[in-house]
């Protein structure tokens, strides 16, 4: 079983890095270096092709030159441009460490920090601005943890959590790092032993639990709190899994849900369910792979394999495959509902 949870998440981070790679080296007249920063953070603002366009630009500048712009430009932005400077950083991270460029994207996650200190010594400190950074600093963490940078991952949460001890989303990625942690006991001789696993696992739920305290209506917190219980056969999965539908808003969440919930049916053998609640969940991400695979799995055990053949056949025949959210969640990574809200702040005024 471990093996072929390791042989899944090489595939992921093959298929990641090609996508990395092509976005970095398709040809395309915005990937000229911009000689103003200004008009960088301007440029993803935009979105679509545009903010293609400077993300592809800002990874093609020398570091030196980065961190030139950023000392030099940086604390003249206007407030909406910064909020765009910093995700502009970021995605580029993303496209970097995906591309296996990784020293350069925790060049980039540093960038944004830099950004983000500039914001709050111009004054600019207020609730929106702490709110921007409180939800950016645990989706960068949780970005280092789905790149198996654990150890930097640690160190941002901690630093994090000094400037905001009460802050659900940091407990949440806390969380993950540690059930992350878990997956690779080989790396880690603390998590080798059952008891050292046992301990980690509390430790993770510990960290839901808080974060559950502290936001009672953030799903995520459920989610991995179900999820944990799941994958360590507690009983209590299915309680944190429902009580996460119904606080959930987001399309990915529920959908995350319908397939935990799935998965619990099904490892009961209670295989009707278990149909019902991937089929929920396939139609919350019709072109996602994971329901496919789940659906063939429970026909085939039902005795049906036409129906089996029939939902393989229709998803080899899908044009556009959407990017599952569950291996986002899968690698410890972040929820795209907090990425989804950040693009959106830095591209609003």
């Amino acid at each position: 079983m471990a093996g072929r949870v390791r042989a899944r998440r090489r595939g992921r981070l093959a298929a990641l890095t090609l996508l990395a790679l092509w976005a970095l080296s398709a040809p395309t007249a915005l990937a000229q270096p911009s000689s103003s920063y200004d008009t960088l953070a301007r440029q993803y603002a935009l979105g679509g092709d545009d903010a293609r366009g400077a993300i592809l630009q800002l990874a093609a500048l020398p570091e030196s030159k980065v961190s030139a712009m950023i000392g030099q430009e940086a604390g003249h932005l206007s407030a909406s441009r910064q909020r765009a400077a910093v995700m502009l950083h970021t995605d580029t991270a993303y496209v970097q460490m995906a591309a296996g460029v990784t020293g350069n994207g925790v060049f980039q996650i540093g960038a944004a920090r830099r950004v983000l200190a500039a914001m709050k010594e111009n004054g600019r400190g207020d609730a929106r601005t702490q709110e921007f950074e409180r939800r950016w600093l645990a989706f960068a963490a949780s970005m280092l943890t789905s790149r198996s940078l654990l150890e930097r991952a640690e160190f941002l949460i901690r630093d994090a959590l000094t400037l905001y001890p009460r802050e659900a989303r940091l407990y949440v990625a806390r969380g993950a790092l540690m059930e992350t942690r878990l997956a690779v006991t080989p790396l880690d001789p603390k998590f080798r032993t059952q008891p050292g696993r046992d301990r980690g696992a509390q430790a993770a739920a510990a960290d839901y639990r808080h974060a559950i305290e502290l936001d009672p209506m953030l799903t995520m917190a459920y989610l991995r709190l179900g999820w944990l219980h799941v994958s360590t056969r507690d009983s209590r999965g299915r309680e944190s899994l429902e009580r996460a539908l119904a606080v959930a808003s987001d399309p990915i969440d529920r959908y995350l849900v319908h397939l935990f919930l799935g998965g619990i049916a099904e490892r009961e053998q209670h295989f009707e369910i278990a149909e019902r609640e991937y089929d929920v969940a396939r139609g919350f991400c019709p072109a996602c792979q994971t329901p496919y695979v789940a659906l063939t799995r429970v026909e085939t055990v039902l005795g049906r394999p036409a129906r089996a053949q029939e939902l393989a056949v229709a998803f080899a025949g899908l044009v556009d495959k959407t990017d599952d959210p569950w291996w986002n969640f899968h690698l410890g990574g972040f929820d795209q509902a907090t990425v989804a809200w950040l693009r959106g702040e830095a591209r609003s005024q």
